[in-house]
Parts: structure tokens; sequence; C-alpha cells
């Protein structure tokens, strides 16, 4: 049998071998493989990368291509970092703000409900914002025994641009509603802030918005809750107070709570015997300034927390929070002050040191001090004497 000649099968179809394939493509090498990875061949064109994420930095700029050109990170300057610092203390400084004003706003609630439940109905009706109509705040200072050692009026006026401030003497003899004729503190001591409130709108005719009781104790606290005061002395006083002597130069002094509330109370003056009752009130009456003054200050805004816990328990008001940051806010901006007082006449009466009122000199000053007439000198130069002062 014939030999025949085998011919080998591949499987699957056949392509045709191309008549005419150029000789270059013919001598292309396989892919070189390094792994399960295929690099490409020599001349194969590099690879598209796609652009960085982050700082664009120079786009296209001087390359033709209109591709991005990342760039470094620049170093953060000063200016940075003193902008960063900035705000941050920005933000510590409003936080701390935010929490003094929560303290202060918890702290007269809490006055608001110390305050005798009958004193509301003896103040005159609010007819308007104390933003635009004058405003007057009854000042009551307790001391330990419950007896008002001092009685202001301060009558907030932003219309005339002015605060005026009217001392009413302890000693000074009124009629008291139900008691007769007796000293004016004794409207307190006998009925507490209600009949002290309507004995004093009964004598000066005043119409009393607000009341404040303070209690002394207090005062001292939050004299030092603020960093002390300081007042102009007009004259050297030397006196002994709860049994320590104080010396008090003249000229610009600085108090701290203790010495505040003896440079308001002392009543004897060794360095001069005619120092009076009504000098005693307008020290009171620089005393409360003074710490007004504190209070608004920007030391006094950043204390609000150390303000707010000694006030806890000094004092009483039907004052809100936003009433008080409106007068405030009227004191800040007057122009003008006044301080003005009260006065009479000294006598001994039943026992007593009393000071019978100066009916026309008293009228004077009160039309003065509601702003309704100019201020004149006072009418006589006793130490006693119904007076405004500017300033």
């Amino acid at each position: 049998m014939a030999d025949r000649p085998y011919r080998t099968y591949k499987g699957g179809r056949v392509r045709p071998e191309p008549e005419h394939e150029p000789a270059a493509a013919q001598a292309v090498a396989a892919p070189e493989r390094r792994g399960a990875i295929e690099l490409p061949s020599g001349d194969a064109p590099p690879p598209i990368e796609p652009p960085r994420l982050g700082r664009l930095g120079r786009f296209g700029r001087g390359k033709g291509d209109g591709g991005w050109t990342p760039s470094r990170r620049a170093p953060r300057g000063l200016r940075f970092w003193l902008k960063l610092g900035i705000a941050l203390v920005a933000l510590l400084v409003g936080l701390w703000l935010v929490l003094g004003l929560l303290a202060v706003r918890s702290s007269v609630s809490q006055a608001n409900e110390r305050l005798d439940p009958r004193a509301p109905a003896a103040l005159a009706a609010s007819d308007g914002s104390i933003l635009a109509v004058p405003t007057s705040v009854l000042v009551i200072g307790v001391d330990e025994n419950a007896n008002s050692d001092t009685l202001q009026v301060i009558r907030f006026d932003p219309g005339d641009s002015l605060v005026a401030t009217l001392s009413i003497p302890r000693d000074l003899r009124v009629a008291v509603p139900g008691y007769g004729d007796e000293k004016i503190n004794a409207a307190y001591s006998a009925g507490g802030a209600p009949l002290a409130l309507r004995t004093v709108q009964d004598y000066t005719g005043l119409e009393i918005d607000h009341v404040i009781v303070l209690d002394f104790d207090g005062l001292v606290g939050l004299v030092d809750a603020v960093g002390g005061i300081e007042v102009d002395n007009p004259k050297p006083i030397r006196s002994v107070f709860e049994g320590e002597m104080h010396k008090f130069p003249a000229g610009r002094i600085t108090l701290d709570g203790q010495e505040a509330l003896a440079y308001s109370r002392v009543r004897r003056n060794a360095l001069d015997p005619s120092d009076s009752d009504v000098s005693r009130g307008q020290r009171q009456q620089a005393v409360i300034r003074a710490l007004r003054e504190r209070l608004t200050s920007p030391g006094g805004i950043l204390r609000l927390r150390t303000v707010a816990g000694a006030l806890g328990g000094a004092f009483a008001t039907d004052l809100t929070l936003g009433e008080i940051a409106q007068l405030a806010w009227v004191d800040q901006r007057a122009s003008r002050r006044l301080r003005c007082n009260l006065g009479g006449t000294p006598s001994a009466l039943d026992g007593q040191d009393v000071l019978i009122p100066d009916g026309s000199g008293n009228r004077r000053v009160l039309g003065e001090f509601l702003g309704e007439q100019a201020v004149q000198p006072a009418a006589s130069r006793s130490l006693f004497a119904a007076r405004c002062r500017e300033g």
C-alpha cells in the first residue's frame, strides 16, 4: 500500500494570509510580558495620565497643551496665622460674653422673684419705650437692719440726652402714708419697697417707673467683682465706720468694695465738722455713678460672670435684663448729667435729728431735675440747701 502524505489540521477558522502584508508589520516582535502584565512596546505612545485633584496650579500656562500643571502649596505666612489667631480670640470672647449674659439673666430673674409682689402696683404705668421716653428708677440702699440708708431717683431722658440723679436725705421729715410725719427712711422700715415708693412719689410728685432695692453687703461684692471703682473726692475725710478708721484723701481715689461702702455711709468727718447728711448723699451718688460706669465699661462686660455671682441675693428689682441694657445704652449716650439733692433745715424733734423740708427750694430743684428749668445757684450757702450741679 502506497504511503500517503499526512496533513496537519488546526482547529478553528483559518485566516487567509494577506497577499501583500508590509514587511515592517511582519517584523514587529510579540509584546514582552512580565508575569500577567503586558508591557508596551518601545515605540508605543505614552499612556494618558488623568489630571491630579487638589490645588490646580497654573492651567496650561506656557505649555501650549491646555492641561493641568500641578504646583506646590506655598507655606502659610504670618498674616494668615495672625488672622486665624484674631478669629479664635473673637470666638472665645463671644462665647465668654454669651455665658456671662446667661448668668446675668439668671441673676436678674432671681432678683425679680425677690421683689415684694406689692411693689409693681405702686409703680407708674409705663407709657413707652425706655429708648424713647424719660424713665425714672428709685434706688433704695438697705443696711443690715433692713433700714433704707439711701434713697436716690435716677432719671434717664433720651430725648434731652440727660441723666439726672436726685438724692433724698434719709432724715427728711415727710408724710408717710398711714404713719403720719416721719423721717422718710421710716417708710421702708414700716412697709418695704411699696410704702417707700408711695412716700417718695407723694412728696416729690415724681412718677417712678422702676425700683431697685440694693443690699449694702451686696454692694461690697459687686464693687469687688468689677475690680474696684474710682471717684472724685472733693475734700479729705477721716471717719470711723464699723469700728475701723477710714481715711480718704481729696482727689481721684480708687475704692474696693469695703472702702466704697464706708465712703458712701460715713456720717461724721473728723476733718470737717460741717459734713452733713446731704454731703453723704452726694458721696453715695458718686459711688453709684462710678459703679454704673464700671459695669458698662469693656472690663466690666468681660467680668459679667463674676458680676452675676456677686449679684446673687444682692438686689431685688422689677427690671428685666433687656430693660437694664436699654437704661445702660441711654446712660452711655447722655451728653448732660445733673446731680441734685433735696434740702431743708436741720432740727431736733422728739429726740431725733430731722431735716425740715425747704418747700420752695425743693420745688425748684425738682423742676431742674426734670429739665423743666435751667439750673440755678442754691438759695443759701447752707450745707443742707437744696441744689443741682452739672456734671
